[in-house]
């Protein structure tokens, strides 16, 4: 007798970008140590970070990462410079912005 195979069921990019919008217009996220030093070796702004994830397009993932949290990178042009945010969503209430470039 085989085992059952078991289906992940992932997460729909448009629902992924949209929560993603929803939890950045409220706050609801933490900029990673490591994400602060990019900011700064890259010259972005919080301004950029935050228009990014508010009204970006998701163009990689969602994927499920070893924590459990769905990774994504969104990305919008913002003041003519294209701005690519990697965040994590987890648990569907809080983003942890991971990395820019």
């Amino acid at each position: 007798m085989t085992a059952p195979k078991v289906v992940q069921l992932g997460l729909p990019r448009p629902f992924a970008q949209e929560t993603i919008h929803r939890l950045a217009a409220a706050g609801e996220f933490v900029i990673e140590p490591v994400c602060k030093v990019k900011m700064r070796e890259r010259d972005f702004t919080m301004r950029q970070l935050l228009t990014a994830m508010k009204g970006g397009n998701v163009n990689q993932g969602p994927e499920l990462d070893e924590y459990g949290d769905w990774r994504c990178r969104i990305r919008k042009r913002v003041a003519g410079r294209l701005v690519r945010v990697i965040v994590a969503i987890h648990e569907m209430r809080i983003l942890y912005v991971i990395s820019v470039h």
